[in-house]
Order: structure tokens, then sequence, then C-alpha cells
């Protein structure tokens, strides 16, 4: 039986400056951060209190398209986007009212690295 998801790479060709990005703008915190070969590290981040990991991997092993490379949720992404935005994030769409979903609000923002991050809403329980 699966259980969770353990980590979602994302693409990335500056470690430090992803780094920068995901802990000091996003929040998440250092789970790992080791020498991996000679020029990378094998780093590892999560959102405080969560189990699903994320790894930057080089880029070029992850594929990269117009589709977000990550999807958050966010208990109020209204706000959230504020804050990121005026932390210097790149805001690409929104937020608004999500046309898949009824009661979801949703934005698209860039991080670092140009990987797309979808933050939403929670869709309702019914």
């Amino acid at each position: 039986m699966l259980r969770r998801v353990n980590f979602v790479s994302i693409p990335v060709t500056d470690q430090d400056r992803a780094l920068a990005f995901y802990r000091d703008l996003m929040g998440m915190e250092v789970q790992t951060d080791a020498p991996y070969g000679d020029d990378w590290r094998w780093i590892f981040l999560r959102i405080p209190g969560a189990e699903t990991l994320i790894q930057f991997a080089r880029a070029g092993e992850v594929s990269v398209s117009g589709v977000p490379a990550l999807v958050l949720v966010s208990d109020d992404v209204d706000a959230e986007t504020a804050r990121l935005s005026a932390a210097g994030a790149t805001v690409e769409d929104g937020p608004a009212d999500a046309p898949w979903h009824a009661g979801v609000r949703y934005a698209l923002i860039r991080d670092s690295e140009r990987n797309l991050i979808l933050l939403q809403s929670s869709p309702m329980e019914t």
C-alpha cells in the first residue's frame, strides 16, 4: 500500500540560489545538505511539519515544461502570494479563482531557477 510521496525533484542550476529561495523565501527547512560528488550537493528540504521532501536535481536531469514543477497548498493563497511578491518572487498569474475547481484559489510563481510553482488552496470537502 502506498503511504506518501517521499520526495519531488526540482531542477536547479545554482543550488545556493535555489536554497536561498526555498529556505529563506518559502520558509522550508533543510533536512539534508551533504556533498554528492565533486561539484554537487545532496540537498533535501521540507515544509515544516510535512513528511514529503523536495530535492534539488541538476537541471536537465528532470523534465522541464510549462507545467508546474511543484504544487503547494496554502491556507491563504492571496496573502502568501503577496508575501512572496514583496520578497522578490515573480508572480506569473493570480491570485485568482481556479477554473478547474469551484472555491479554490491559486497563483503561479517562478522560483529562482525559473521553475513554475502552483500555490493553491485545498478544495472544500463535500
